[in-house]
């Protein structure tokens, strides 16, 4: 999605979102026609959001941020760690 449909869905205004792009909270892909934003820009962007809410300042957003970031990969690892066990037992299996 374009930055003008980015913006409504996320309902921020442009100046909040070229801060959190300044502050690399944010880092949509270029597609020729500008940042392209996915809806994991979207629900990140409600994330920091709901942070600001909860009273996180400015310092505390990009740790969090980063600590979910990890998570995420984690998570992904080990989805590719239990696939490659299960596939390592269906083919012990066989022989």
């Amino acid at each position: 999605m374009q930055t003008r449909e980015f913006v409504v869905q996320a309902r921020i205004d442009v100046e909040t979102l070229d801060h959190w792009l300044q502050a690399g909270w944010l880092s949509p892909r270029e597609n020729g026609e500008g940042p392209g934003y996915s809806q994991v820009d979207l629900a990140r962007a409600q994330l920091i959001e709901d942070l600001q809410k909860l009273g996180i300042n400015d310092e505390g957003i990009p740790v969090i941020l980063d600590l979910v970031d990890q998570l995420h990969g984690l998570r992904s690892m080990l989805r590719e760690l239990l696939t490659a066990i299960k596939e390592s037992r269906q083919e012990r299996r066989r022989t």
